[in-house]
């Protein structure tokens, strides 16, 4: 199996996995919490090993959108040899929140 691209957040996609994080630990079980890292942790290897596999945003070019769940995507795009993950966004925020 190929190695992937290096994988890179920018302070706007920590900070929402930080706020993520905190909700579904006041709202959600250790075992759901410890299953929700292992698919993020799973899809972030796909990105990584397949960037192109995700359409692009239609907000911005060279950017790609990856529905990890029914309320979270991942918006990325890549950059020599790392995948840059720009933001992970609850699709039950007010659209115009999402900066990319």
């Amino acid at each position: 199996m190929k190695n992937g691209l290096k994988i890179r957040w920018t302070e706007e996609a920590t900070k929402n996995l930080e706020s993520i994080v905190a909700y579904l630990e006041s709202n959600w079980t250790p075992k759901e919490l410890k299953k929700f890292f292992r698919k993020l942790e799973k899809q972030l290897l796909i990105l990584s090993l397949f960037p192109e596999a995700y359409p692009i945003s239609l907000k911005k070019k060279q950017v790609h959108r990856c529905v990890f769940s029914k309320n979270l995507t991942i918006y990325y795009t890549t950059a020599d040899d790392s995948l840059i993950i720009l933001s992970l966004f609850d699709t039950r925020q007010d659209p115009s929140k999402l900066r990319i």
